[in-house]
This record gives structure tokens, C-alpha cells and sequence, in this order.
């Protein structure tokens, strides 16, 4: 009985070490991350680069031919920034997650196998 579960934990264990090894591939980050959001968060950053000119113009000087007004430019830049840093959490959320479910899974693997062949050895050892 006890050797069964001894063996249960190593078999236990090299299933989640390999599993780990095919999780990111079975499970990859572009499933959450869609090629609309990759192209609203380009989007963002553009508008985003563009509105950094005229808030940080050299110059400074309001005139009526200088173009957008900079106090509406400051709250156009503070809306895209609000949802660039929402867009980007969610891409990290997207790149990491399968990564760490991974490592959690390898993890668990090795110290349940390293568990099982301690065991093992006891085993052998009474025995």
C-alpha cells in the first residue's frame, strides 16, 4: 500500500512536470490578447506620442493658428493614458498568466516527485 502511493506521487509528479512543459502551448497568451486590442493600444500610443508635441511645445505660447488648445490637449492625454495603462495591465495579465500557471505546475511536479522518491526510499529502507 504504501509503495502505491509512493508511485502514485512520482507518476503524479512527472505528469505535472510535463504538463507544465506543454501548458504555454496549449494555453497561449494571445487566446486573451485579440488583435483589436493589439490595434487599439497601437492606436493609443500614437495619439498618445502625437498629443506629447504639442504639450511639451518649447515655445508655450497660446495662439489661435498654433492649433489644438493645450488645455484640451492635457485632457485628451490624460483619457489615453487612463486607458493605456488599462490596456497594458492587460497585456501583461495576458503574456504572464500562462507563464506562471506553468511554473506553478513545474514546481508542484518536482516537489511532488521529489516527495515520492523520498518516500520510496523509506519504503525500501523498512523493507
Amino acid at each position: 500500500m504504501k509503495l502505491a502511493v509512493v508511485f502514485g506521487l512520482i507518476g503524479i509528479g512527472f505528469l505535472l512536470l510535463v504538463l507544465s512543459g506543454l501548458w504555454v502551448s496549449w494555453f497561449p497568451g494571445t487566446s486573451m490578447w485579440t488583435p483589436e486590442k493589439n490595434d487599439q493600444w497601437s492606436d493609443v500610443k500614437d495619439r498618445m506620442h502625437n498629443l506629447g508635441f504639442i504639450l511639451n511645445d518649447p515655445r508655450n505660447r497660446a495662439s489661435m493658428h498654433s492649433g489644438p488648445e493645450r488645455g484640451t490637449a492635457k485632457q485628451e492625454f490624460d483619457e489615453l493614458k487612463a486607458k493605456y495603462d488599462r490596456l497594458s495591465a492587460e497585456f501583461q495579465t495576458a503574456h504572464d498568466r500562462p507563464h506562471t500557471v506553468s511554473k506553478f505546475l513545474k514546481w508542484s511536479g518536482i516537489s511532488l516527485a521529489a516527495i515520492g522518491i523520498i518516500g520510496w526510499y523509506a519504503v525500501k529502507q523498512t523493507s
